[in-house]
């Protein structure tokens, strides 16, 4: 459903969504999505604010909103900026949903106040329940029964070879501070872990095991609620990324062990939009 507002309907304000307000939400949640196209009312931060408040929707954190990774465009009106940095101009960030197992949004509202001046900025929203459709049988099932297992970062520890016999006890030391004073940055469950994608002095905070597949806190309706192909190193490395090795990322199997390739290639040719999937 798309609603493109005229002069009318912007000389309404609030009141046109007030007006439509139980249609507009009962198509939300028949059929997932209302595109609203030149509402005036929605061009800054506070107006924004003031029509999911008017169609009874509430403001959400982000799990990782205290870690730095993520900026308020506008902290009192519960507005997030998605990325707006030239360093990241030509990287790839996948559907962000972390935690989900715990923590499952019922809607989220985007948009865009100022198009980009030169190129990108383009973002798209996925059907989580078409997601789970497309994807292979064999790929949804063993991804469902093993769980997967995010880590969210690295943090590399070489130089505690150089401490001979101390090594052991100075790695025990690392993993207990960063336990007790990064992983709080994170409203979320991790475990601090080395050697898991093969480095034994590679330390990573691991989110515990969890299921790809959530079903919708008030449809019921399973959706794929994952965001494996943003997350998976291998994918990572195969696109334009400039994120430092600290910030790398990586999915594992519920028991730690690694994704094949061709499945983390299969999820991520499902979650891209129709037009920039490959040909068959």
């Amino acid at each position: 459903m798309t609603i493109t507002a005229d002069e009318a309907i912007n000389a309404k304000g609030l009141a046109y969504f007030e007006e439509r307000r139980e249609e507009i939400l009962a198509h939300v949640a028949a059929n997932g999505a209302v595109l609203f196209k030149g509402f005036d009312m929605s061009k800054d931060p506070e107006g924004f604010r003031r029509v999911w408040e008017t169609l009874g929707l509430a403001p959400c954190l982000d799990p990782i909103h205290s870690s730095g990774l993520r900026s308020f465009l506008s902290e009192k009106d519960g507005v997030y900026e998605e990325v707006n940095k030239a360093s990241l101009a030509k990287h790839y960030i996948g559907l962000h949903n972390e935690s989900t197992f715990k923590k499952t949004a019922t809607y989220g509202a985007f948009v865009c106040f100022s198009p980009a001046t030169v190129s990108g900025g383009e973002f798209f929203i996925a059907d989580g329940a078409k997601i789970f459709r497309d994807l292979d049988a064999p790929v949804l099932k063993r991804m469902y029964d093993e769980q997967v297992r995010i880590s969210v970062s690295n943090l590399d520890l070489g130089f505690v070879n150089a401490l001979g016999p101390l090594k052991d006890s100075a790695k025990d030391s690392i993993k207990n501070v960063v336990a007790s004073t990064v992983a709080p940055k994170f409203d979320m469950d991790l475990d601090m872990i080395y050697g898991t994608d093969g480095n034994p002095e590679r330390l990573q905070a691991i989110e515990h095991a969890q299921s790809p597949v959530n079903r919708h806190p008030e449809t019921g309706r399973p959706v794929w609620f994952c965001n494996i192909h943003n997350h998976a190193r291998y994918l990572r490395d195969r696109r334009p990324c400039t994120v430092p090795e600290v910030g790398m990322t990586d999915v594992y199997f519920g028991d730690l062990s690694k994704i094949p390739g061709d499945m983390l290639d299969h999820i991520n040719e499902v979650t891209r939009p129709p037009h920039s999937r490959r040909a068959s």
